[in-house]
């Protein structure tokens, strides 16, 4: 603090009484900033001098759009992360992680945005809730892609611009904490009792693979799962205005490579997860589609005043 204070005096400084957690300090940050658009990063990464103008290019044409950079690892010889994967269960994974400098070089829309560096309008930050403060670390830049996705907003990733930024695939006990508490909090803020059963074959993988993690931990693993579990606050999701079939299709069914990791049981686990994922993904899709082409009842059908030699009473 001292050191921003005697450095950089231009520097609007706001200092809190105690820790808030990351994303309710930006919505705070956010609170007190006054330009048309935001560019939200963490404090250790570098950057390449174009990269706030390359993220704001796509946003002048275009008020319902978010962007996230390209992040190289710092040494610039591979990729951090090109925005996130969102998986329908809740889980999330790094984009690109580990790839060649030159992968990902094309300009597209992603399920979810990166947290370690994002551009967005400060009216549309603010007018969809920012960050979900019940979320104390972790996981908020996955609750956001959800909110995202579930107005029918879009990410994009934008490869010309390019930070850097490293990131070690660990999750110790403590930190499995913060990421299950922020899935239970996403899947409890967004699917009702009757979505939890439709997705129950999925959510049960899932939590295999996250029990899984967590007995690699240990005791303190255990624990930490556990406790996430319980600090997680169900909310009442049955006047939900969004439309469940168009936000699962925004997300991935599948686990990517690489990304769950448990020795030698790696591919065999991924496999047998991502088959069952599918399955359940493709029925629900298809649950929603038969339900909005279902065929209407007599209260929703329009009739006329009078059938020629008849009269309707």
């Amino acid at each position: 603090m001292e050191y921003i204070k005697q450095n950089y005096p231009d520097v609007k400084l706001i200092e809190n009484s105690q820790n808030l957690g990351y994303g309710t300090s930006v919505n705070l940050g956010v609170e007190h900033s006054h330009n048309k658009y935001l560019v939200l990063m963490n404090p250790d990464i570098w950057a390449e001098d174009n990269f706030i103008d390359e993220l704001l290019k796509p946003l002048e044409n275009n008020e319902n759009l978010i962007t996230t950079p390209k992040a190289l690892i710092y040494d610039g010889s591979k990729i951090n992360t090109c925005g996130n994967i969102l998986h329908f269960t809740g889980l999330a994974f790094t984009r690109g992680l580990g790839a060649e400098r030159e992968d990902f070089d094309e300009v597209n829309y992603v399920s979810g945005l990166s947290g370690v560096c994002f551009a967005v309008r400060r009216d549309l930050f603010q007018g969809i809730g920012g960050f979900n403060e019940s979320i104390f670390l972790y996981m908020e830049d996955a609750e956001l892609s959800w909110n995202i996705n579930s107005r029918d907003l879009k990410i994009m990733y934008v490869p010309s611009s390019i930070i850097y930024h490293d990131y070690v695939f660990k999750v110790p006990a403590e930190k499995i904490y913060h990421l299950e508490r922020g899935r239970y909090t996403i899947l409890n803020s967004y699917f009702t009792w009757r979505e939890f059963l439709m997705f129950l074959p999925s959510l049960m993988v899932a939590e295999l693979f996250t029990w899984g993690y967590s007995l690699i931990n240990g005791y303190s693993g255990i624990k930490h799962k556990t406790r996430a579990m319980r600090d997680s606050r169900r909310k009442d999701v049955e006047n939900k205005d969004y439309d469940l079939g168009n936000l699962i299709k925004s997300f991935e069914w599948a686990i990517p490579e690489g990304q769950i990791r448990y020795f030698f049981f790696d591919k065999f686990i991924r496999k047998i997860g991502n088959f069952i994922f599918f399955m359940n993904y493709k029925s629900i899709l298809k649950l929603e589609n038969l339900k909005k082409t279902q065929t209407p009842t007599l209260h929703e059908i329009e009739l006329p005043d009078e059938i020629p030699g008849k009269k309707i009473h």
